[in-house]
């Protein structure tokens, strides 16, 4: 099999379309039909389901997705590599973010990575800290920002902590705890929240706090964006708790500490000893801003 087979595999697979993967990868549909169909002859079993209607994958297919993934990423990064050990690193760095980074400033990051290694390309995505977690150890991205609570193991990643934080109570401008410093989990489990979605890993903090507490709380909206959870605060729909970074900045937000409230630590994850040499790069430029990198 080839490397442009699987990637005519991946490309159907990401989009569940011939037409629109070929375009994407910018050949003909008849000729990534037949790097398909030639795969599949090759691993002796359909990957892709097809009608007129809709393309699914197969269970053979779903098996060969990570392995497909984990592969092409093997492959840059002996490209990568290899180009490295002439004095030049090249190559493609996927990263994945969360959307509260604390005192990670990432834009210098990458404006440094640039000016010294211009050969790299940067695709950078914002995605929830377990998707981050889960898509580095699997290869489907060379490094990642991820907040997990104290304690949390971190299988299938080589971690270094960036910053550990506090969550504070987060109320807008009218509310009566407005003018306090301070509240308790207690104090949080009478009153109406906005939260992330429930199983996610910002949520995961939060409830897991509550439990441990013994103290139930409703949530009345859930939303995986930070600036809208910080408007329906300002705009008294519920109080939110969040990592102290998301609220530092944010206008018309009043945050209170919470004595017995749960914190996170911020981590910067990747492959370790298999990382490309686009990632140790990023990770060297990473570590002369941040004390945390180092």
């Amino acid at each position: 099999m080839t490397p442009l087979q699987l990637r005519c595999a991946l490309a159907v697979a990401d989009g569940l379309h011939f037409t629109r993967a070929a375009r994407e990868l910018g050949i003909a549909q008849s000729a990534l039909s037949h790097q398909v169909a030639r795969l599949e002859e090759e691993l002796g079993a359909p990957l892709f389901e097809r009608t007129s209607r809709r393309v699914r994958l197969t269970d053979a297919g779903r098996a060969l997705l990570p392995r497909a993934r984990a592969v092409l990423a093997e492959l840059d990064r002996l490209r990568t590599d290899v180009v490295a050990a002439s004095g030049s690193v090249r190559g493609r760095l996927r990263i994945g973010t969360i959307p509260t980074l604390p005192d990670v400033p990432l834009h210098e990051v990458l404006a440094g990575l640039r000016r010294r290694h211009p050969g790299v390309q940067v695709a950078v995505s914002v995605l929830s800290s377990d998707v981050t977690l889960a898509a580095v150890a699997a290869g489907g991205l060379d490094v990642g920002f991820a907040g997990v609570a104290l304690g949390t193991p971190l299988p299938g990643v080589e971690a270094q902590v960036l910053a550990t934080e506090p969550h504070v109570a987060a109320v807008g401008p009218t509310h009566p705890w407005a003018q306090r410093r301070r509240v308790r989990l207690a104090d949080l489990a009478a009153e109406a929240c906005v939260d992330f979605p429930a199983g996610t890993g910002g949520r995961r903090q939060t409830d897991e706090a509550f439990t441990a507490a013994r103290l139930t709380r409703e949530v009345v909206v859930e939303t995986d964006s930070v600036p809208l959870l910080l408007d329906l605060v300002r705009a008294g729909a519920g109080v939110a708790l969040l990592p102290r970074s998301a609220v530092r900045e944010a206008a018309g937000v009043h945050a209170l500490a919470v004595t017995d409230g749960p914190a996170r630590r911020t981590c910067v994850v990747h492959g370790g000893a298999g990382s490309s040499a686009a990632t140790r790069a990023f990770l060297a430029e990473l570590a002369l801003r941040t004390p945390g990198g180092r």
